[in-house]
């Protein structure tokens, strides 16, 4: 028992002992097959939206030019030049086009097409009615 908290012990471990043995081996358990699916087709639930091979300078350049039409589009919209650049620099019009990218199978120009058509996504906000976003005020307004 004394062998476990000598000094020589704990100096060991620091200066990068390696331990080989059965007792310093992960014990892995046994592998499970697959559930039976029933007769229905079983499908991954993961679907690659990324191709890590698209060139970085290829991409800023698509990523620019697909910003550049979401500025061009809030500014038409009625908005002045500080709507465009708001439309530009929004999570929701880089995503847009990342995944306009990926459904035209990495081919910037028939993504630039496709993103002509719609430049700006719809707003997260915009997709729920003033009652459904704040349900709280209506609550409030009742009393």
């Amino acid at each position: 028992m004394d062998d476990l908290f000598s000094p020589r012990r704990r100096l060991n471990s620091t200066q990068g002992e390696i331990r080989v043995g059965p007792s310093h081996q992960a014990k892995l358990p046994e592998l499970q097959p697959l559930p039976s699916s029933g007769g229905q087709v079983v499908t991954e639930n993961e679907e690659l939206v990324w191709r890590p091979g698209v060139n970085d300078c290829d991409l800023l350049m698509y990523l620019r030019a697909a910003r550049s039409m979401a500025a061009f589009a809030g500014m038409c919209d009625g908005g002045s030049t500080e709507d465009g650049c708001l439309a530009a620099s929004r999570d929701d019009t880089t995503l847009n086009a990342l995944n306009t990218l990926h459904e035209s199978n990495y081919d910037a120009g028939k993504a630039l097409q496709r993103l002509v058509k719609k430049p700006v996504p719809k707003l997260i906000e915009k997709c729920w009615s003033e009652d459904e976003v704040n349900p709280s005020d209506r609550r409030i307004g009742d009393k």
